[in-house]
């Protein structure tokens, strides 16, 4: 076993975790829960970007290494970022699959709330990792991803880009725009019944047949517009 299994490394975003790749996943995560525990006064209350590498993970690993820095420590892991992607920790369990896309790699990475009057725009995509608040303005030409309650306005696909989608974890916004698509947003009965809706499951919006539709991502619906 390795001196030293666990290495913590900051960088841009939160936080670089170095797994050894050869010891037990049981002894692995057990280090993690030390390392967190010993550390937790130093950290404090955060939530951050969680990076991994030196050893592969699959789903199910990466969720339990999540929650033993999550017990042991006041982190919040938001993104967990691996093999060159991003995954919203919040939707690990919940779905079949991550939902990850290459664009994420070149996306302007927000690191808080979009306040009031404030208005972000980038030429690739927008990540945030908190609110959009009312009055406040996000336009992307590629897609946009808030983690947290979308409030204010939001214009994926811009100018004219109706492939694109916005995803919020929660939606209470009717200023939506992707592409040349505007107006109000439309949940379809008929694939809304394939889910028990939950108010805190994080919601995707495309436009389907010309229409802003909204569906909670478990339903697969951002899956089959990706196919």
């Amino acid at each position: 076993m390795s001196n030293n299994p666990v290495i913590l490394k900051s960088n841009k975003y939160g936080l670089s975790l170095q797994l050894d790749a050869t010891i037990p996943f049981e002894d692995l995560v057990r280090a993690v829960c030390e390392k967190f525990a010993s550390s937790a006064d130093f950290f404090g209350e955060a939530s951050m970007i969680l990076e991994t590498f030196g050893r592969e993970l699959t789903s199910e690993e990466g969720l339990v290494i999540i929650q033993a820095i999550e017990l042991n420590s006041k982190i919040k892991v938001i993104l967990l970022h691996e093999n060159n992607e991003y995954k919203d920790t919040r939707m690990l369990g919940q779905v079949d699959r991550f939902y990850t896309d290459e664009i994420f790699e070149n996306a302007k990475i927000i690191r808080g709330s979009v306040m009031k009057t404030d208005t972000v725009t980038s030429d690739s995509s927008i990540i945030i990792l908190g609110d959009v608040k009312s009055k406040a303005t996000v336009r992307a030409k590629g897609n946009i991803i808030v983690l947290g309650n979308l409030e204010g306005y939001a214009y994926a696909g811009y100018p004219d880009n109706t492939g694109c989608y916005i995803v919020a974890g929660e939606l209470n916004s009717k200023k939506i725009q992707i592409g040349t698509a505007t107006g109000d947003v439309t949940i379809k009965e008929k694939w809304s019944l394939r889910v028990h809706k939950n108010d805190k499951e994080p919601v995707g919006i495309t436009v389907w047949n010309k229409e802003l539709l909204a569906e909670p991502i478990s339903s697969g619906l951002l899956k089959r517009i990706k196919n």
